[in-house]
């Protein structure tokens, strides 16, 4: 089995680049087409809204999808532009956007929202594995 080294510091930071790129995506970028597919208002994503526990896991969730990017990297030694571009995209389109679109068909749901949400993904897994790939 290929022995495989992981930048920690690296995968930390693209929890936080997460953050960042889910502030402004489901914000000023696309927050309100968003609210519109699901039907919210506002108000009802503040309502009950337990911002410490929701933002804390999604960096853990974001984490550790930056660690397994950064296995597949390793394993791939794509530790390029090219590869880290390659790595994220197929990555994507296998592991996120497939099953987000099944899902998408069978509960009806607003494909418009799927694209955006999946959208999402695909910038985080493209930041996330350039920023891996180039912080040998």
């Amino acid at each position: 089995m290929t022995e495989v080294s992981i930048n920690i510091f690296a995968v930390l930071v693209c929890g936080i680049v997460a953050l960042a790129i889910g502030a402004l995506w489901y914000g000023p970028i696309f927050g309100k087409l968003w609210m519109k597919g699901y039907g919210f208002t506002e108000d009802d994503l503040r309502k009950d809204f337990n911002s410490a526990k929701t933002y804390g896991l999604a960096v853990v969730a974001h984490i550790i999808a930056a660690y397994v990017l950064a296995y597949l990297i390793g394993y791939l030694n794509a530790y390029s532009v090219s590869g880290a571009f390659h790595t994220a995209f197929w990555s994507w389109l296998g592991f996120v956007m497939m099953p987000m679109f099944i899902n998408a068909l069978f509960s009806r749901k607003n494909l418009a929202t799927v694209f955006i949400e999946t959208g999402y993904f695909l910038v985080f897994f493209i930041l996330a594995s350039l920023i891996i790939a180039l912080w040998v």
